[in-house]
């Protein structure tokens, strides 16, 4: 439970965290807000603080400013190991020596539990994970996802008031972390338990998290949901790192906009704009037409197919444009083929230096106002 009087939408509060090595700033002014049971997810490219600032969460490095409070008492003054946090590192970090009961086990042999009551306990971590019938066997016998169910039913045995994954599936094949991140969200959401995640994986971020905090250069650059940190991001470069984005540098006046020929309505936030503004598409967005349809004209220069979609790359005056056409079992067009780009305005965003605040959600176009692109 909380601590008296402390709300359980500030189960865990970073307030101006910042971590200095020197003249170095790993982290800046991390101020970030945790509601109990939540699945958070610290997203950015190496470098960028995340890995850091969940250490500091654990207590292996301090904050050189600001402060972490869980349940409304600071952190500060608590050891590691008496913070009562579960930890799955990337490496797993499972004893070879050891059996998988013995390594689950190890965490409440240090808390001096009973043996009966350990036993019990392991048994239901195992169950947990689905891996009660591998108990007696080594780490080495095992393959790397049952490694992971392994690490993750240790950490959770301790009952944790707060559990931190540091890059728990990036040693994983494609098609395990896809099955793992299905299995570590239905445990997750079973026991209930806070979770920090750390990745670098946009797709297993978005997948596993209630929230993202996209973070750049040590600060936290847009928290949200994920939809809405793709859907809206706050700026370029999380435009881009949750995602492949076109950009079309356009003339904007009157709530419209022209590009390499083409003109088209703007999306009521974005009618007021005028003058040399540059404005985002996502890739699923963009549809392509035959060449006589209206649109931004086109080639083809190059079409990938990858299974559930193709990815085709157009040239246009405005640039190569990347377009996904979802697998129809039909080819899109051919390479070399004159095609046109067209787009509901709902689904532009405006990207450069005197962008407007990002919006919330999707644009929703007025009905009475079809010549601004209502969707």
């Amino acid at each position: 439970m909380a601590a008296p009087g402390f709300p359980a939408g500030d189960f865990l509060v970073l307030d101006g965290v910042a971590r200095h090595y020197g003249t170095v700033a790993a982290v800046r002014d991390v101020s970030v807000r945790v509601a109990q049971g939540e699945f958070l997810g610290l997203l950015g490219p190496s470098g960028c603080g995340k890995t850091t600032t969940l250490q500091m969460i654990a207590g292996f490095e301090t904050p050189s400013a600001g402060t972490i409070r869980l349940e409304g008492r600071d952190l500060a003054a608590i050891p590691a190991n008496r913070r009562n946090i579960g930890l799955v590192f990337q490496s797993y970090a499972l004893f070879p020596h050891m059996t998988v009961a013995e390594n689950v086990a190890f965490g409440l042999e240090m808390r001096r539990i009973p043996k009966p009551e350990r036993t019990e306990r392991v048994r239901r971590a195992l169950d947990l994970v689905h891996l009660s019938h591998l108990a007696g066997r080594f780490p080495r016998q095992m393959s790397g996802g049952q490694q992971q169910r392994v690490a993750l039913a240790r950490a959770l045995v301790i009952e944790p008031r707060l559990l931190l994954l540091d890059e728990p599936l990036s040693n994983l094949d494609a098609k395990l972390r896809e099955e793992m991140q299905v299995e570590l969200r239905e445990v997750q959401k079973r026991v209930g338990v806070t979770t920090i995640l750390v990745t670098h994986d946009q797709n297993e971020a978005m997948a596993l998290c209630d929230r993202v905090a996209v973070m750049q250069a040590g600060s936290i650059v847009q928290i949200d949901e994920p939809w809405r940190a793709y859907d809206a991001p706050a700026d370029a470069f999380v435009a881009d790192f949750l995602g492949r984005s076109n950009r079309l540098p356009v003339r904007a006046a009157k709530g419209m906009a022209q590009v390499g020929g083409h003109a088209f309505a703007l999306p009521e936030p974005l009618a007021q704009a005028r003058g040399e503004i540059t404005l985002a598409i996502r890739p699923e967005r963009l549809r392509i037409r035959a060449a006589q349809e209206a649109g931004l004209p086109g080639r083809v220069h190059s079409r990938v197919f990858l299974g559930g979609f193709w990815l085709v790359r157009v040239d246009t005056a405005a640039g190569d444009m990347m377009v996904m056409v979802q697998n129809t079992g039909t080819p899109p067009a051919a390479e070399g083929e004159a095609v046109t780009l067209d787009w509901d305005p709902h689904s532009l965003r405006r990207m450069d230096a005197a962008a407007p605040e990002p919006i919330q959600g999707p644009i929703q176009a007025p009905v009475a106002a079809p010549a601004r692109g209502a969707a």
